[in-house]
């Protein structure tokens, strides 16, 4: 095993089991005397910090007028909003639930961007690792070793 120690960036989907899906493996990094960063959607402000992992946040949009957001309220608030969206022959889901949340995706991944090259010129990982449904630009084109899971 090689005795060199290296930054890995994970950038997770802001959901539970994409997060510690990527908080187990950096456990496991961690406990082998690597640097672990996240760069995780800034509702995960002080969630990750815990579990001895340095945390640079990103913004998928705009911050809010709420205040602090607590990531599980997000996915409550979207089943409760989007369940009867599934009522729905699924070719209408098409154009009322599919295109606007690739939309979305998309969107974040785009506000990001800019946020996401600066975390990884500060960082400067040795290895990205992402886990989400899209890929983001700047993960990509980093130069660095990609991992992308899909959990």
């Amino acid at each position: 095993m090689s005795a060199q120690k290296l930054t890995i960036l994970f950038m997770p989907e802001s959901a539970y089991g994409p997060t510690n899906q990527c908080v187990g493996l950096g456990s496991a990094l961690l406990k082998r005397g690597h640097r672990v960063v996240f760069a995780a959607e800034a509702s995960w402000k002080g969630k990750l910090t815990g579990f001895g992992f340095e945390e640079d946040l990103v913004d998928l949009a705009p911050p809010s007028d709420s205040g602090d957001q607590d990531p599980g309220q997000f996915w409550k608030d979207f089943i409760r909003d989007t369940s009867p969206e599934f009522r729905k022959p699924t070719i209408d889901q098409l154009e009322t639930f599919i295109k606007p949340t690739w939309q979305a995706l998309i969107d974040g991944s785009m506000y990001c961007e800019p946020q996401l090259r600066e975390i990884i010129a500060r960082v400067k990982p040795d290895v990205i690792v992402e886990d989400n449904v899209l890929t983001f630009p700047a993960l990509l084109t980093s130069g660095a070793p990609f991992v992308r899971i899909v959990s």
